[in-house]
């Protein structure tokens, strides 16, 4: 060792030792345990619009990236390099060459706008698809969202032999003997940056899987992540199986990575317990709606049922009821109220009413049997639910059990009842029809792109949904991040969540735009070659991934066809439909005037027969709740009966003796008018032509000039960073085409603002001053005197607002490539 290490003293090249002291270092270090696997392999990536500079690294465009040359004199057609390895001199065309960049060395990105599509409020977070190696698209992101993101999901390739992933621009298959040192030096490089990115207390890393790697990565994520407590899950994604000669696989795994204060949340469904597997359509839940139903359910009816819920959306907190508003006065529907008030509109747009007037429901939400349930874009309001006597006094007499209280919202958790929504921990074996892979993934991807999938082996929008809202169900605000984005799964499922919650929930997806090998030959016989624009047609993101998140939000692609089918939003909402009434006209009331009568009766409808009491006469009405049936044995009793169908307001099946049948129909509209139709729990369906409220912009990565940056000449390539590290809050703002860079660029729209001349610093500062919201301002100066002294200032008028020096602050950040040094 002693001998190697006086050997590396003796290279001038000071980058070149410091790195081969590192990775000697790293080589030599003793291992009790873990992964041993060759980390040298040197990873790089193509730019293919790039123009060969002095210095740059550059193969020859018919070779392998790994025949590498330097770049020692640009100019013309010509260039000349030198091997670094032997030193070798030689002159290319530069047409012939190919810019590559080697991961650990510097860069300087910047994001290329490539497309938008706008279909939800301006005002709200953008969702974000870049085209990139996403090795330097991690280090982009760290310099924007370093210990930002609370959930970070990828579904990186499983390396199983066949072809189906590259490693510097070459396929990886069974026979090469590194592909497993390939693939775990590969996924360390990524995991490494992703850490950085991950929130330090609350963060979830989440990685897909199958048995080729899986034992492989859960060591690696031991080893970088020793902190973070770790759990693997079973997800039953083939039900047919793939067999290959011996067991049938049926299965993927997702390995999650908890950071110290990270958790699942509940779930109405625990994903594996049969019982929870579907809802069966008609059964009445615990939680009923607080909005009346049928007739009577007008606000006019009962003015004093018509009042205010306030609503905190971001804890999702019911605050209280206030005061009813007076008939002639109309609900604010205004910004202030967005989203934080709830009205009872009905399914038809029109004014309601609740169940219960403001002081019982504010009794109820201090004892916790009030909840929230999701938010309805078009009625513009939340669902509210309750439980109701019934189920109070089932908690009163044990039969329902308080199992604990929400920590926020107080809201109660009870035991699991037949029937019942209460919320209970998710498993770790997952087996739902709604996970596999092909009818929600590939058949889903077919009916998006209206025939041809476009892509192999998508992932069910479903798996890929329930593997998010573990962690983010709580968080409306969640930061999601997808660095092997593929098809786009991911941002469907989060528009998906946020569409059923009411969410702005905000997804950033990264992929690069390979083609598959097939292709790629296909390409190369009609003369088409890598970087060509045939060629970068059919990439992944721009082919399958960028389109795909494209018709999704909107609903519709290119051509203006719908999408057809359905999502199913995990939502349950209420439906209607009419009671079952029976008229009993072969008896008369006086005939049933015994008990034992009334129990024959009882017998011949299938009800238990003890219901008709041990008096001698019986009971004038009965009631059995499970089969949601009643009697009315007597008329005479209709009033009292109809009391107690308030108490049993389930009820579905009404018997009515009585030989008129005008009698019949006379109560049968009394009890219509009292408690209205049937109202039960359906999994709601969203159609995929809906689209989505969503907003999104699509850039493509490229890398700047160093010097450039410095000189000031790069401000319109860096503002869509600006822009993101603010929060892609609105829509992202853009330079005039054609003009002179101004002294200060203000969008009114979004929360940053720019200084470009500090000579006109007091005029910002008046701006500043007059001005609410701004997150960030960046000032741009070379002097850090002057910088300081701008930022005290600022931070003297709005603490909040984060001051960033540029374009040192980029400069001094890419240049230490503080990312690949992690």
């Amino acid at each position: 060792m002693a001998a190697i290490n006086d050997l590396i003293e003796q290279i001038e090249d000071v980058r070149l030792r410091e790195r081969l002291s590192r990775e000697l270092e790293e080589l030599t270090k003793d291992r009790i345990f873990g992964l041993s696997f060759e980390r040298h392999l040197p990873e790089l990536t193509p730019i293919y619009s790039a123009k060969p500079r002095r210095t740059d690294s550059v193969c020859p465009k018919d070779g392998p990236l790994t025949d590498i040359w330097r770049v020692t004199r640009a100019g013309g057609n010509h260039v000349d390099c030198v091997r670094p390895q032997t030193g070798e001199r030689k002159r290319f065309l530069v047409d012939d060459l190919l810019v590559v960049r080697q991961f650990g060395e510097a860069i300087f990105p910047s994001l290329t706008p490539m497309g938008k599509v706008q279909n939800g409020p301006a005002d709200q977070p953008w969702h974000v698809l870049i085209e990139a190696d996403n090795y330097h698209a991690l280090q982009l992101l760290e310099y924007l969202y370093s210990g930002q993101v609370d959930c970070i999901y990828i579904d990186p390739p499983y390396n199983t032999g066949a072809r189906d992933w590259k490693y510097n621009n070459d396929y990886v298959d069974g026979n090469d003997t590194w592909r497993h040192s390939k693939w775990l030096s590969f996924m360390e490089k990524r995991l490494k940056l992703a850490k950085l990115l991950l929130k330090a207390d609350t963060g979830v890393l989440i990685v897909t899987v199958d048995e080729h790697e899986v034992h492989h990565l859960g060591m690696l994520l031991e080893q970088l992540f020793p902190k973070l407590y770790r759990q693997m899950v079973t997800i039953v994604t083939t039900p047919g199986g793939v067999t290959q000669g011996r067991f049938s696989r049926v299965e993927e795994y997702a390995l999650f990575c908890f950071s110290s204060q990270a958790f699942t949340a509940l779930s109405q469904d625990d994903l594996l317990s049969l019982e929870n597997g579907k809802k069966p359509a008609g059964t009445e839940g615990v939680w009923q709606s607080l909005i009346r139903r049928g007739v009577g359910s007008q606000r006019s009816d009962r003015p004093g049922m018509f009042y205010p819920i306030s609503v905190d959306p971001s804890t999702r907190k019911i605050l209280g009821a206030g005061a009813p508003l007076p008939l002639d006065t109309e609900p604010q529907w205004g910004p202030a109220t967005k989203r934080t008030v709830a009205w009872p509109v009905r399914s038809d747009g029109q004014l309601g009413r609740w169940r219960v007037g403001p002081k019982t429901f504010n009794s109820l939400l201090e004892r916790g049997y009030v909840k929230l349930g999701g938010y309805d874009e078009k009625r513009r309001t939340w669902t509210v639910l309750y439980l109701q006597r019934k189920a109070i006094a089932e908690i009163e007499q044990g039969v329902l059990k308080i199992v604990s209280r929400d920590p926020v919202t107080n809201t109660v958790l009870l035991e699991q009842g037949a029937g019942s929504e209460q919320l209970k921990p998710i498993k770790t074996v997952w087996n739902r029809s709604l996970h596999h892979a092909g009818a929600h993934g590939s058949t889903l991807l077919r009916n998006i792109f209206g025939g041809n999938s476009r892509f192999s082996f998508p992932k069910s929008i479903y798996a890929t949904r329930d593997a998010i809202t573990a962690i983010v169900r709580n968080n409306p605000d969640a930061v999601i991040l997808d660095f092997f984005a593929g098809s786009g799964t991911t941002l469907n499922a989060v528009n998906l969540t946020n569409a059923s919650d009411g969410g702005r929930r905000r997804c950033i997806l990264v992929t690069n735009n390979e083609i598959s090998g097939e292709e790629a030959d296909q390409l190369r016989e009609s003369g088409e070659s890598p970087g060509s624009a045939a060629w970068e047609r059919q990439g992944i993101c721009r082919w399958v991934t960028w389109p795909r998140s494209r018709y999704t939000i909107l609903g519709k692609r290119d051509d203006g066809s719908t999408l057809p089918g359905d999502y199913l939003t995990s939502r349950f909402v209420e439906k209607t439909r009419d009671r079952k009434f029976i008229h009993a006209g072969f008896l008369d009331p006086e005939t049933l005037n015994t008990s034992t009568k009334k129990k024959q009766f009882l017998n011949t409808i299938g009800l238990p027969q003890n219901l008709a009491g041990t008096s001698d006469e019986g009971a004038s009405f009965v009631f059995h709740d499970d089969r949601a049936a009643t009697v009315l044995f007597d008329p005479s009793a209709t009033e009292a009966w109809l009391s107690a169908l308030d108490e049993h307001d389930e009820t579905e099946v009404i018997y009515i003796v009585t030989p008129k049948k005008r009698d019949f129909e006379a109560i049968k509209k009394m009890v219509t008018d009292r408690i209205g139709p049937l109202t039960f729990q359906q999994e709601d369906k969203r159609p995929l032509s809906d689209g989505f409220p969503a907003n999104l912009e699509y850039f493509k990565l490229e890398f700047l000039d160093k010097n450039q940056v410095a000189l000031r000449r790069q401000f319109k390539e860096i503002l869509p960073l600006l822009w993101l590290r603010a929060g892609s809050l609105g829509p992202r703002p853009e330079l005039p085409d054609g003009r002179s860079l101004p002294e200060m660029f203000l969008p009114t729209d979004g929360l940053f603002v720019v200084l470009l001349e500090e000579k006109k610093f007091d005029r910002f500062l008046k701006h500043l001053r007059n001005r609410k919201g701004v997150t960030h301002a960046f000032i741009v100066t070379d002097s850090d005197d002057a910088f300081k002294e701008m930022a005290g200032e600022i931070g003297a008028i709005s603490k909040s607002t984060e001051v960033v020096q540029l374009y040192r602050d980029y400069l001094e950040n890419f240049m230490i490539n503080r990312g690949s040094r992690a």
